[in-house]
């Protein structure tokens, strides 16, 4: 029994607490030649970037959080926007640093000011 609630706690302090709620359809946002990736994409990017920055070979960083949401999402209109952050730490120096990767998309079914979907 202890095991599963360890699993259960895990699960509740590693899975950020807006991940189902943010639900992006496939249109993107674009300003410009710029276009801003959806939530699945950023957090797919973080992983990426964070692999290979801390990779034990090459990376110059070790992994102090892996990528993660930054705060709550907001919305612009009928968009969806946030952010997705990683912290690490300079193997050679010691300083801790954050990066963080922007992300912005409509989401595929319409909410509410309390987050209920409106038909």
């Amino acid at each position: 029994m202890p095991r599963l609630t360890g699993l259960i706690v895990s699960a509740c302090l590693f899975t950020p607490a807006f991940a189902a709620v943010v639900d992006c359809g496939e249109e993107h946002f674009v300003s410009g030649e710029h276009r801003m990736p959806t939530y699945t994409e950023a957090l797919a990017q973080c992983r990426a970037e964070e692999a290979a920055m801390t990779d034990p070979a090459s990376g110059t960083y070790t992994r102090a959080r892996s990528c993660y949401d930054a705060g709550t999402p907001g919305e612009y209109g009928p968009w969806a926007h946030g952010r997705v952050a990683m912290d690490v730490v300079d193997r050679r120096t010691g300083q801790a640093a954050t990066f963080e990767s922007l992300w912005m998309c409509k989401p595929s079914v319409a909410r509410d000011e309390v987050g209920a979907v409106v038909d």
